[in-house]
């Protein structure tokens, strides 16, 4: 069952995470002066809003059909980590932000309890979660394969993040040290989640939310180029990336969805 708190909690993400990616994915251009942050060029903006659109589809998901714990359960140790990220990038790069700008302190207030907050509602619905089933033989594919993608993102976020000066010139657009761990935040969110799930699924329904999620985010970012033309250069490495990581989700949509809409999950 997914307690009342943890569904009221749900909600309140859902809405930040729906204004957020519908303004920046949508008008990237106004996130250099209006936004906690001044992120420029606007395909840095756009990619940040196709993470919390993403963000919108998980969220709007477990809303819609999820009534067992299982169903999302994959997803919060995820969602701690961007948290806990991009709280941590707010710190080290204080001075890049807007502090008279009332927002900037919803951002700031938002990343700093989402780390104590998920921890609390996760044992709380693990006090009252149904019994862990056995792993369908069926699935063991798709998480050998999480396992190895999710861990090899997570090296590669961890490395921009602590490396960012490092890195910048083998990224397709220009980014700033703030910019680079706010990408690496993102990266580690999806790297995160596939471990998770490599982990964490039994049964062919949990699948579906985190690898919906998954393709989501990869179509909106594999759009960048085509949005942005101006902002991104060759970022062949990038792209082959990004359609390994759309060929992973689709196949985990596939192996799930029967399953999911079957029934109330």
């Amino acid at each position: 069952m997914v307690q009342p708190l943890t569904r009221i909690g749900i909600w309140i993400l859902f809405w930040l995470a729906a204004a957020n990616g519908i303004f920046l994915y949508l008008a990237p251009g106004l996130a250099d002066t209006e936004y906690a942050w001044a992120i420029k060029p606007a395909v840095n903006a756009a990619f940040i809003g196709a993470g919390f659109l993403a963000g919108t589809l998980a969220t709007g998901l477990v809303l819609w059909r999820a009534r067992e714990w299982r169903t999302f359960s994959t997803l919060p140790i995820a969602l701690w980590v961007l948290a806990s990220s991009l709280a941590l990038a707010t710190f080290i790069h204080e001075d890049r932000f807007f502090w008279d700008y009332p927002l900037t302190w919803v951002w700031t207030a938002v990343y700093v309890g989402v780390p104590f907050a998920v921890p609390f509602l996760v044992w709380r619905q693990r006090r009252d979660a149904e019994a862990k089933p056995a792993a369908s033989c069926k699935l063991k594919g798709l998480r050998i394969t999480s396992a190895i993608v999710g861990a090899a993102l997570l090296i590669g976020s961890v490395a921009l993040f602590l490396f960012p000066a490092d890195l910048l010139e083998h990224w397709p657009w220009t980014l700033t040290p703030l910019l680079a761990r706010a990408v690496a935040a993102w990266y580690a969110l999806f790297g995160t989640m596939l471990v998770s799930c490599a982990i964490g699924l039994r049964r062919p329904h949990e699948a579906f939310i985190p690898y919906a999620t998954l393709t989501c985010w990869t179509v909106l970012l594999l759009a960048l180029p085509l949005l942005h033309p101006d902002d991104v250069s060759a970022g062949g490495p990038w792209l082959a990336l990004m359609l390994a990581l759309l060929a992973l989700g689709a196949y985990g949509v596939l192996r799930s969805a029967a399953g999911f809409f079957a029934a109330r999950t």
